[in-house]
């Protein structure tokens, strides 16, 4: 075996790898980087994004020292270029290399995006499921990203951004129908929305404790969930809008995210 080794290291041929890396796999993706938690030492365990692979939890190791390769790109919904390791049977990747395509660190320095950004994160990391594709999930944090770089207000990028996650998470209900008896919702009547149903309804269906909505947030909200957000205008009902968002989301997981919370106290 020692002399089979030698002629195929003298040919330049590398021998089969052990049998104990049989099963891992190398993969490279675009990601948008999630959030990060501490592991020993000097490693970091990271959560992120992925186009094809849905959500993915790997450790970077020696992240926490001060010379690491991973410093500054590490960041919530920074877009990057991932390296990974990923073995069969093991939850966490090994992440080998981490190169941002578009830090968020420029958006950071004002506290109203850089809250936004958080919320982002966290709701992709809440309401994506892991290794399933998440395409779509992908492509809505690309836009809200691009929204914000392009001058878009973080009250409207994040309503629409809070809408179309529980969209895509089969959990917004249509606002053309009316929950309570199915019958089209006209696009000029008067909306309440009731989380308990859940979804909107007209003026005949709504309970005691429904929240209504004004024309403008009615319409805002109708072209939110039809097309794709102008960062250029700051639609009108956005407080209105927020509110229906957080009533749906509190209603599936129980309790209100950890970021939405630190927004109402911070921004109102």
């Amino acid at each position: 075996m020692v002399l089979q080794a030698s002629i195929l290291q003298v040919c330049g041929i590398r021998p089969p790898a052990p049998h104990h890396n049989r099963g891992v796999r190398s993969r490279s993706t675009d990601a948008f980087i999630l959030g990060t938690h501490a592991l020993k030492e000097k490693d970091r365990i990271v959560s992120f994004l992925t186009r094809d692979a849905g959500k993915k939890r790997g450790v970077a190791h020696g992240a926490r020292s001060p010379r690491s390769r991973f410093t500054g790109v590490l960041e919530p919904m920074t877009e990057a270029r991932v390296v990974y390791f990923e073995k069969e049977g093991r939850d966490l990747v090994s992440l080998d290399e981490v190169e941002a395509v578009r830090p968020s660190f420029a958006l950071s320095g004002e506290l109203g995006r850089a809250l936004v950004l958080s919320s982002f994160a966290e709701s992709l990391e809440v309401f994506v499921s892991d290794s399933d594709p998440a395409e779509p999930f992908y492509r809505l944090a690309r836009h809200a990203m691009d929204s914000l770089v392009a001058g878009g207000s973080p009250a409207a990028v994040a309503g629409y951004f809070d809408l179309w996650v529980l969209k895509l998470s089969g959990l917004f209900p249509s606002a053309s129908e009316c929950a309570g008896c199915g019958r089209a919702l006209g696009r000029d009547e008067v909306l309440f929305f009731d989380e308990t149903r859940p979804g909107f309804l007209g003026s005949e269906c709504k309970r005691s404790g429904a929240l209504r909505l004004s024309p403008e947030a009615r319409d805002s909200l109708r072209r939110f969930l039809t097309g794709p957000l102008d960062a250029k205008n700051d639609p009108p009902g956005l407080t209105e809008i927020a509110e229906v968002a957080r009533r749906a989301r509190r209603h599936f997981l129980g309790h209100e995210l950890k970021s939405q919370r630190v927004i109402g106290k911070v921004l109102g």
